[in-house]
């Protein structure tokens, strides 16, 4: 956790240091032509989810299970407490007044809620699974031993999306200024899976294989035009019709989440390309 504290302060120093350098402007930090980026830390509710797992030697389903964005069993209001945090990485750019095109990536990490009760239904080849074999339709405890996954390194959602921003309020020189934002995203997901099936686990599985819908909706605390602070709540749908759970693809897995992700970040403007008319027009 400290060194992803370290990174993210070293990135924030890095995308703020040339902003103190630019001339003052008054332009509109939502006209055509501005440019943002952003850094940021989120965490994640999930619905529960039936996971098929299917190999050469099973097909199985476990029923209604849930999952979490991390394995300490944290709460929301240890935002900034995980062992593997989940980041937001966003670049814009208005492309008309208060209309922005964006590039995402987003990290939303699963775990299974450890001893949990599942229904586990399907087929077991004899002499494949030390407990199970043939038919199975029946209650189990996952343990963490004999079905699991985690995706440590995260369901990693790249995306392409639309922004609106709205200036709510600003000070008379925009030395700091509110705004209003919603918009969506659609993207593929890449996968990074530690699979544990009857006590052997395969760890850093990486596979593409499905796709992200979200939208969002956050207010941004501005300061002097170019910096700001972002709060921002995102819901969605993250669908993993394909997991790969082995290195050679013969495991499969898919698994279906609705997902509710509150975010903070830091971020900054800067005016590309100005199109505000005279160049510098405030917006009266």
């Amino acid at each position: 956790m400290k060194n992803y504290t370290l990174f993210i302060l070293f990135i924030s120093t890095l995308l703020i240091s040339p902003v103190f350098g630019q001339r003052k402007t008054k332009l509109n930090t939502n006209a055509q032509g501005t440019l943002f980026a952003q850094i940021g830390m989120n965490r994640s509710l999930y619905s529960n989810t039936d996971v098929v797992l299917k190999d050469d030697y099973y097909d199985l389903t476990l029923s209604n299970t849930s999952v979490h964005d991390n394995a300490e069993g944290k709460g929301l209001s240890d935002f900034f407490q995980m062992e593997s945090p989940q980041i937001n990485l966003k670049l814009g750019y208005f492309f008309k007044p208060k209309w922005a095109i964006t590039i995402g990536f987003d990290r939303y990490n699963t775990f299974f809620e450890s001893n949990q009760t599942v229904n586990v239904s399907g087929t077991i080849a004899p002499q494949t699974n030390s407990e199970y074999s043939g038919e199975i339709n029946e209650d189990i405890e996952l343990n963490g031993d004999n079905f699991d996954i985690a995706q440590t390194q995260g369901i990693n959602f790249i995306s392409i999306g639309i922004q609106r921003n709205d200036l709510l309020t600003r000070t008379r020189k925009s030395e700091f200024a509110i705004h209003s934002l919603y918009g969506v995203q659609i993207g593929p997901l890449i996968s990074n899976v530690d699979y544990t099936y009857d006590y052997t686990t395969m760890d850093h599985i990486r596979s593409v294989g499905g796709f992200g819908v979200a939208a969002n909706l956050g207010i941004r605390f501005e300061f002097f035009q170019h910096i700001y602070l972002q709060l921002e709540v995102d819901g969605g749908i993250l669908n993993q019709k394909r997991i790969d759970l082995s290195a050679n693809g013969s495991a499969q897995g898919q698994q279906v989440h609705g997902f509710f992700s509150p975010s903070l970040h830091l971020g900054f403007n800067v005016f590309a390309r100005p199109k505000n008319g005279c160049n510098t027009c405030p917006k009266w």
